[in-house]
């Protein structure tokens, strides 16, 4: 359907005036959403449009994932023995690092489209993908990019440049990372930005190319910060400064710099984010499963720093990680007010906010000229949603409900919980053969 109304909707508009309409209607066409209001008078305005009935469902956008790994797609079938693994760098080289090293094209393309059905499936219209495939460099980011465009999802992707396997290497990852930024600038669904595994792995020579590629394209730059208390002390004993402030001297901070995890930042550190008006992505369930610290959510609230939500590639669902953060949110703010308008407004707001410096089309909000990314959530409010009632519903009823419906740029991608046009028997053959080689 190019053109098309939905009707029977109740709809939750987000954006800066959010607004709850009962029994609405969207008009749809060329990916954007052209007009919005009451069901009767849409359908006055448009008799003669196809329509998609929501059968009283919520509508509302669909969730952004700031930051995913999708080459992970086959984690699940690592026949990992904990009692083994003493600490995270054990786990990562033991495990991790040699599922990226066995990538090929094929299998980094069945890996992302794995992941991309369950973010589908969980409502997410938007990931923020960091990519790598030591062993597949050269054309990775375009297989990435392939499996978006198959399956219809927005996306934003970089490659994770490391050192890891030599400064030769990291410089092909920089170079093909670059290319893949300027061929997708105008790009209406896929966008490019620079990548790293941390700052410690990227040579200071590296880093002021990066620095020097971002002032000239604005493209912006993802990696990991202090996700780990040791961080610090291997960038003193060999480049003799901090981690962060080794960021800030190339003028790697600023408004389009995301932070994954910073689960170990102290006052000072959180004050250099302030002034340079860096975005934090924090990663609930992931920083759990890894032993991490839970960064200083109370220290980032009070500070006013841009907070918001990516799956790190070992989840898949936004809703999942702010029901779990909520929790976390809770206890770290230690009082009983606290955790579920500040988890509701990243959700409804600086999530949106962040990944609109990045993407082509403005998503997050219904309005005429916003892209058409939405999502139909089984959940039927028995009484009006207000500004007082909001963030309850959010947390405790819509987080809870399933996804019926995921619209990407106008196109319906699921509909009755079934996957529109993706023939999932054939993926799941090809995802069987690129896992088995990969557990060899």
């Amino acid at each position: 359907m190019e053109e098309y109304l939905i009707v029977n909707a109740n709809v939750l508009t987000f954006g800066f005036k959010n607004r709850y309409i009962a029994d609405a209607a969207i008009h749809i066409g060329r990916g954007v959403i052209l007009d919005f209001g009451t069901r009767k008078e849409m359908e006055i305005k448009h008799p003669t449009l196809e329509k998609l009935d929501m059968g009283g469902k919520v509508v509302m956008p669909g969730f952004v994932d700031l930051h995913n790994h999708l080459y992970s797609g086959f984690f699940q079938n690592m026949p990992i023995e904990l009692g083994s693994v003493k600490n995270y760098n054990e786990f990562m080289n033991k495990f991790w690092w040699k599922l990226t090293d066995k990538l090929s094209s094929d299998g980094i393309f069945y890996s992302a489209v794995k992941g991309i059905i369950k973010a589908i499936k969980s409502g997410t219209t938007t990931i923020f993908n960091l990519h790598s495939s030591p062993n597949c460099i050269d054309d990775s980011l375009n297989d990435v990019a392939d499996a978006f465009l198959d399956t219809g999802m927005r996306g934003v992707i970089a490659y994770e440049i490391s050192n890891r396997k030599g400064e030769k290497d990291a410089e092909k990852m920089f170079e093909v990372n670059a290319n893949f930024v300027t061929q997708n600038a105008s790009n209406s669904l896929i966008n490019g930005m620079i990548g790293l595994y941390n700052v410690n792995e990227v040579s200071d020579a590296l880093l002021t190319k990066i620095s020097n590629f971002g002032k000239k394209t604005g493209c912006g730059l993802m990696l990991h910060l202090s996700e780990t208390g040791t961080e610090d002390d291997y960038s003193i004993a060999k480049f003799k400064k901090y981690t962060i402030d080794r960021l800030n001297d190339h003028g790697l901070l600023n408004a389009k710099t995301l932070l994954v995890g910073a689960n170990n930042l102290d006052e000072y550190e959180a004050d250099v984010l302030v002034r340079t008006e860096a975005n934090v992505v924090l990663t609930p369930s992931s920083s759990l499963y890894k032993s991490f610290e839970f960064p200083p959510i109370d220290l980032y609230v009070d500070k006013n720093i841009p907070l918001s939500f990516g799956t790190d590639g070992i989840f898949h669902s936004i809703s999942g990680e702010a029901d779990f953060a909520n929790r976390l949110f809770k206890q770290h703010l230690n009082t009983f007010d606290r955790g579920n308008k500040e988890v509701s407004n990243i959700l409804m707001n600086t999530n949106y906010k962040i990944a609109n410096k990045f993407v082509s089309r403005v998503i997050g909000e219904i309005k005429p000229g916003a892209a058409a990314d939405l999502i139909a959530v089984d959940y039927h409010p028995e009484i009006e949603i207000n500004d007082e009632n909001l963030y309850t519903h959010l947390m405790f009823g819509i987080l809870q409900s399933r996804i019926d419906t995921t619209i990407v740029d106008g196109k319906v991608l699921m509909k009755d919980y079934k996957l529109v046009e993706l023939d999932i028997d054939d993926i799941l053959e090809h995802c069987k053969t690129f896992a088995n080689d990969f557990n060899r």
